[in-house]
C-alpha cells in the first residue's frame, strides 16, 4: 500500500488519502478548478506528495 492515494469521485472531485494505521484517511477533497488556488495558498500545509500530484494533473 502506498502512503498516499487519490480517489476520483463521481461528482468530479478528487480525494487525497493518506495511509494511517493501515487504513486510508481523507486529507482533502478538491476539484481540478481548485488546484491553482490550493497550490498558491501558502497557508495550506499540503504534503509534498499531494502538491506534486496536483502539479501533474492541473490543466
Amino acid at each position: 500500500m502506498n502512503e498516499f492515494d487519490f480517489k476520483y469521485n463521481s461528482d468530479g472531485t478528487i480525494t487525497a488519502l493518506r495511509l494511517k494505521n493501515n487504513k486510508y484517511v481523507e486529507i482533502l477533497s478538491f476539484g481540478k478548478a481548485d488546484i491553482p488556488h490550493l497550490l498558491a495558498d501558502v497557508t495550506k500545509r499540503l504534503p509534498p506528495e499531494v502538491r506534486r500530484y496536483m502539479e501533474q494533473i492541473k490543466e
